[in-house]
């Protein structure tokens, strides 16, 4: 119950120092708040510890970096308890020596150990009680309330704490990492790459045991000579695209800590650490979104909808800017289409989707499925890192090197079936545009604008308990559909009503 309610403290001034960052009124009260939440999040581990590693990114400059390099490590004699334990023997029978840490994260702490004259070996020990932990940090999390447009536009909260729920689980079964390292390490094979053997006999699921090996960050591997960064900068990028596609199993946790390089005038290594946290993608998603790069480059063609729809997408809310899919697939992959070396430096993606969406955006981002934010998190890490190496390069080509051609024919063929697409229903009228207004109390108003036919989608567009709370006012919302259908898509107002704090306007223009 302490410990609960330590978490519980923990997790309440988390919240209020992101509170803080958000409120800050000038960069330096800003950058005062983002350390005081890094501090935070260093201190308490488990989960905050992993939010803080995703805020981290892949820089080495960010306020949040030393997450992703080390934490405080527990003494050894604290942790040799639990390895004995696991091991169920004393730990000097197994190892002929053991070190201090110098390496802790989030659920657990590296300890260098010699098995015998030759082998040396990093013992990944967990923390105590960790699982539980973790479960109780999830269960405090629901307690936090949700606002902006994830509460407004009913982004499906409850599917993305069950996958971080999911990923946290697997993260936290050592033999899972284990086997996920062995199938990763017999699958992918990329020139430059090296993946740490591991010792199985060793590997319990809170010990984990491979061979050691020593490298740098990338942040030094950055001010290496160009020929070097280039041939990391393939490495990565042949590793993400063949694990991607060719296998559907990804390297999902792209910071800083899980990366080390190795000099070499020749060929430098990238070496891959920490298998915990791995995404899998079955072959009909990876040849849908295969088949939505090939065809944003005019290779093949196809119906972005239905394309987007095989990934998880709700077609429903896609349907309000299906239009605009075919410009937003040229901003997606652009670095894909184009034929030359390309400059991630020079890539505005969220500029320039907010200035094709709008504020539809929100539409694309609330559509997405809950794990399309890991596959997305390495692609984000693949640019980070090529912007940190300062380096250009072709994204096809590279992509071709990567597959086999079969691969890349096979989704070229691939067609959608079954994918249930709403029916479109065509009405004329002189309104171009639906514009809903959302204004509370003493804030700022929230105002959205969509194509004049996504009128006759409301109910399906705005979140459930808008949706029900506006029927509660006794508005009929299908019998406003109807009626648009038979008389048009004309200027007027449909809905003017105050529901909880809200007063809620929609209006054709």
């Amino acid at each position: 119950m302490k410990a609960v309610l330590q978490r519980s403290f923990r997790l309440l001034r988390t919240a209020w120092a992101v509170r803080k960052i958000h409120q800050a009124p000038n960069a330096e009260s800003k950058a005062l708040a983002q350390h005081a939440l890094a501090d935070i999040l260093a201190g308490s581990r488990g989960l905050p510890m992993k939010v803080g590693q995703v805020m981290a990114g892949m820089g080495d400059d960010s306020h949040y970096a030393a997450l992703t390099q080390s934490v405080e490590p527990w003494p050894l004699q604290r942790m040799l308890f639990v390895l004995e334990k696991a091991w169920g023997h004393p730990a000097y029978m197994m190892v002929k020596s053991i070190e201090e840490s110098r390496s802790a994260a989030s659920l657990g702490q590296v300890h260098k150990a010699w098995l015998n004259g030759r082998d040396v070996v990093a013992i990944k020990i967990q923390y105590p009680d960790m699982a539980q932990a973790m479960d109780a940090e999830m269960k405090l999390a629901n307690w936090l309330p949700a606002g902006g447009p994830v509460k407004q536009w009913a982004f499906d909260m409850d599917a993305y704490k069950k996958n971080l729920k999911e990923t946290l689980h697997d993260e936290l079964d050592y033999l899972h990492e284990m086997k996920q390292q062995m199938i990763f390490a017999g699958s992918v094979k990329v020139k430059g790459l090296l993946v740490p053997q591991t010792f199985p006999h060793l590997c319990r699921p809170n010990v984990l045991v491979q061979t050691w090996v020593d490298g740098v960050r990338l942040s030094e591997a950055a001010r290496w000579g160009l020929p070097e960064r280039l041939f990391i900068g393939r490495t990565l990028m042949q590793t993400m695209f063949q694990s991607l596609f060719e296998f559907g199993l990804v390297h999902g946790d792209p910071h800083p800590g899980n990366m080390l390089f190795q000099y070499d005038p020749v060929q430098p290594t990238t070496i891959l650490l920490d298998y915990g946290c791995m995404i899998s993608v079955d072959e009909t998603r990876r040849k849908a979104l295969l088949k939505l790069l090939l065809s944003s480059r005019g290779e093949c063609t196809s119906d972005p909808l239905a394309t987007f729809s095989t990934l998880g997408f709700d077609a429903a809310k896609l349907r309000n800017i299906e239009a605009k899919l075919p410009a937003l697939m040229q901003l997606l992959f652009r670095p894909f289409i184009e034929e030359r070396p390309f400059d991630v430096e020079h890539w505005n993606l969220s500029e320039g989707v907010a200035e094709l969406l709008g504020d539809g955006r929100w539409w694309f981002r609330s559509a997405a499925p809950a794990d399309l934010f890991l596959i997305v998190r390495v692609f984000q890490g693949l640019v980070t890192q090529l912007a940190l190496l300062q380096v250009k390069l072709p994204w096809w080509p590279i992509l071709q090197q990567a597959l086999h051609e079969k691969t890349i024919t096979s989704a070229k063929r691939w067609s959608v079936d079954g994918v249930d697409v709403p029916e479109t229903v065509a009405v004329s009228g002189s309104a171009t545009e639906l514009f809903l207004l959302l204004q509370a109390q003493g804030k700022e108003p929230m105002r959205i604008t969509l194509t004049a036919a996504s009128a006759l989608e409301l109910e399906s567009l705005m979140p459930e308990h808008l949706v029900q709370e506006i029927k509660d006012t006794g508005v009929d919302l299908q019998a406003i559909r109807q009626r648009l259908i038979v008389e048009g898509l004309e200027p007027q107002p449909l809905v003017d009503v105050v529901i909880s704090s809200y007063h809620c306007v929609i209006e054709l223009r």
